[in-house]
């Protein structure tokens, strides 16, 4: 039971970095800039330039594009995903 918890995360861990890395081909510039040096505690995110249902995850002072869950849009404020007509982001065409 224990090796099958251990894949299932692995396996769920792969596919984010995954989409990640494929988002990331048609990436456009992130709203706001990305430290240089991370805080040990403290991750940075930046919402995108027209897109709702992905936002920027700072690693080292590089933004990597990220999906937001299906049906779900970042907050910029809170730096989170969450219910459309609470992120306050407004898709552009």
């Amino acid at each position: 039971m224990k090796k099958f918890v251990l894949l299932v995360i692995s396996a769920f861990l792969v596919i984010v970095a995954v989409s990640g890395l494929l988002l990331n081909k048609t990436q456009a510039e992130p709203v706001g800039v990305c430290p240089v040096f991370d805080e040990i505690s403290i991750v940075k995110h930046l919402p995108h330039q027209t897109r709702c249902d992905v936002y920027y995850r700072c690693q080292q002072g590089v933004p990597i594009l990220m999906p937001c869950a299906p049906g779900t849009f970042f907050n910029a404020t809170l730096e989170v995903c969450d219910w459309p007509q609470d992120s306050g982001c407004t898709p552009q065409e």
